[in-house]
């Protein structure tokens, strides 16, 4: 029987073939030895299958997607079948380099009442199309929600592994809105967040218009989602003085019916940018295998 690891890294990739290789051979440098990697290649059209078959190291695992679902359900299904006590989570690009999930691994297991590390980049290399994405979606993130972090969308996060599976197996946010999602549904649980300043290198983007056009339809959808679930809490008088439920506050008696003319605004540039990513509901086995490749194969409905 194999050991349970220490920890797991979760890698969503899209055509980042080439890099995996240099990333896989830095986390194995970097990390404990019985790190677990799980490579979650969403949709890609490069060489990235064949590129991995060369690991043949039953520390590598990897998910195959033809159709590409988007960054946060390749997280989820990574974080689904992680078998470490703790989870990290970077980019295939490592834009954040991997030593940084050792140090957030070192504050987790030194105090306890943490069960998350985040990163919060201090020096930031990006195009002007990422810096927009970043800089409206921090305002328009603590805006609605009050968030208290700097950086929720910096590419580097360690959970212990209850936390990271109790989160990402409710998480509804496929696009890169997903950190949002996750990093909410763990505050309202009340569970300690610590921030880790960090560098990110210069790295290429996949990251689009109609992709923030998504994103933003969907933190729309969450906020929404979000005071339905809080309406319904205080009629059930559950949790009503908890600090998160400030429904009757002006913002939201403001936001709340500017919320859904938003929502259709953006749909409607939305639908003439790009249609919608294809999704397949249906339950998609994981083949435990000596084999490092795990194909999942989508299957039409």
């Amino acid at each position: 029987m194999t050991p349970t690891p220490l920890l797991s890294i979760v890698l969503p990739s899209y055509n980042n073939g080439a890099l995996l290789p240099a990333t896989i051979r830095r986390i194995r440098h970097t990390c404990p030895k019985d790190t677990e990697i799980v490579i979650v290649a969403d949709g890609s059209s490069d060489q990235t299958a064949h590129i991995l078959s060369r690991f043949s190291s039953h520390r590598v695992r990897v998910i195959l997607r033809k159709v590409r679902r988007g960054k946060g359900a390749a997280v989820r299904d990574g974080v689904r079948i992680a078998r470490g006590r703790y989870i990290g989570i970077i980019d295939a690009d490592m834009a954040i380099d991997p030593s940084y999930v050792v140090q957030g691994l070192a504050l987790l297991k030194k105090d306890h009442s943490l069960d998350a590390v985040i990163a919060r980049r201090t020096v930031y290399h990006t195009n002007t199309t990422r810096l927009i994405f970043h800089t409206v979606f921090h305002w328009v993130e603590f805006l609605l929600f009050r968030m208290p972090y700097h950086d929720t969308q910096a590419p580097m996060k360690v959970f212990r592994a209850p936390v990271a599976k109790a989160v990402f197996a409710k998480l509804q946010t496929r696009s890169y809105a997903f950190d949002i999602e996750v990093l909410f549904r763990t505050m309202i649980r009340r569970r300690g967040v610590m921030e880790l300043r960090t560098l990110q290198r210069k790295t290429s983007s996949s990251l689009r218009w109609n992709l923030l056009l998504f994103s933003s339809i969907e933190l729309l959808r969450m906020y929404r989602t979000y005071i339905a679930h809080i309406v319904v809490r205080l009629f059930m008088k559950k949790q009503r003085h908890a600090p998160f439920m400030d429904i009757f506050t002006l913002r939201h008696l403001l936001l709340w019916p500017l919320s859904l003319p938003m929502l259709w605004i953006l749909k409607f540039f939305y639908h003439f940018v790009k249609k919608p990513m294809v999704v397949n509901h249906a339950n998609l086995p994981i083949y435990p295998s000596k084999k490092p490749v795990l194909v999942l194969r989508q299957r039409t409905t």
